[in-house]
């Protein structure tokens, strides 16, 4: 049903924009141009025309509309992932100077390499391999309830976190790697030690644009949801007061995670539709000046939150940043022909517009 959903919402919307032209006006038979939409992924939006993930300073002419679907293939790190999207765009141009655009990715998959680089893999409904099927040893917020003086940042060791279906809270937190009582049993842990994932605290003003909310036993202590990682431990030998305890020897107090895919705790994932990107294209020269120069506003928009289940459980098969409201972007474009060099572009003139005598460049 969601995935129905979000097919008739793009459909939905192509129609709409379709509607406010009737059909592509004909081109001055002295204008070769043949514009077309930008790809985009894996950096700047994409939508406007241009060529791949470049914008130039083009606009589409009153009444034109373009329509494409395109295939990207780019890597991320941190841990090594390889993603896939076929982007779906749609322009059309209001006057000579403005048009408007609208992108969506129809599909996405994620492949991840390297899952232990990536914090999403080490919240409590996750698993990694050390070398068993495990939750992974973290860095996190101390977590709530009988747990004594216990604060700040804890080491979670591997195979500590019981499996806790999201929103986590009131789950348990594990025993840390400690028994009941005092010494020799670890450096904390008493008779009724009991560890619970906590409610979310706000820090400060945290609404949309305040810091993260902290998150006890499951997030790091600099705020937010997703834990520091634990790379490699190491063991501190016995002694007369306490047994063997395992420490953290390469691990991080923030968290590493993907930007556009956060939560991802698949080793390949797939979702679709997962970002909408609605804006404008505003030539401030005229379409004729070969030097073209304007702005471009968007905004950009996720329909997965982590809100319910059902949203969260997308964005953890990688489904995008889920942004609760979205992304607004502000862009300036500027182009120019020769003599200012080749890596400005050319523009290229119709044969019948060449000079009496000029040979045209191939």
């Amino acid at each position: 049903m969601r995935l129905a959903r979000r097919a008739l919402f793009a459909a939905l919307t192509m129609l709409v924009l379709c509607a406010a032209v009737s059909a592509q006006a004909l081109r001055n038979e002295n204008d070769p141009r043949n514009l077309s939409p930008s790809v985009g992924t894996g950096g700047p939006v994409g939508g406007p025309t241009g060529l791949f993930t470049v914008y130039d300073g083009q606009t589409l002419r009153r009444g034109e509309f373009t329509f494409s679907i395109a295939y990207s293939n780019f890597d991320r790190d941190p841990g090594n992932v390889d993603l896939t999207e076929v982007p779906l765009s749609f322009n059309v141009g209001l006057n000579d100077h403005l048009e408007l655009f609208f992108n969506t990715t129809a599909y996405r998959g994620i492949k991840v390499n390297n899952p232990q680089n990536l914090s999403s893999f080490y919240l409590p409904n996750s698993q990694l391999k050390f070398p068993f099927l495990g939750s992974g040893p973290a860095i996190v917020l101390a977590p709530v309830g009988t747990v004594g003086t216990v604060a700040g940042a804890v080491f979670r060791p591997a195979f500590n976190q019981p499996f806790v279906q999201y929103p986590f809270v009131g789950g348990s937190a594990g025993t840390f790697g400690t028994g009941p009582g005092n010494a020799p049993n670890g450096n904390f842990g008493f008779p009724g030690f009991n560890a619970t994932l906590g409610a979310p605290v706000a820090q400060g003003n945290s609404g949309n644009f305040g810091p993260a909310d902290n998150f006890p036993g499951v997030g790091s202590v600099v705020g937010g949801i997703l834990p520091g990682l634990v790379l490699a431990t190491t063991t501190l030998p016995a002694t007369l007061l306490t047994l063997p305890i395992t420490v953290p020897a390469t691990f991080t107090i923030a968290p590493s995670y993907l930007p556009d895919a956060p939560f991802i705790n698949r080793l390949y994932g797939q979702s679709s539709f997962t970002s909408f990107v609605v804006g404008a294209k505003w030539r401030w020269t005229s379409p004729n000046n070969p030097f073209g120069f304007g702005v471009m506003p968007f905004y950009r928009f996720y329909p997965d939150k982590a809100d319910d289940l059902s949203g969260f459980n997308q964005m953890q098969r990688g489904s995008g940043a889920g942004g609760d409201i979205g992304d607004f972007g502000l862009m300036f474009f500027l182009d120019a022909p020769q003599p200012f060099g080749q890596c400005f572009g050319q523009r290229r003139l119709h044969p019948e517009q060449q000079p009496e005598g000029h040979v045209p460049v191939r």
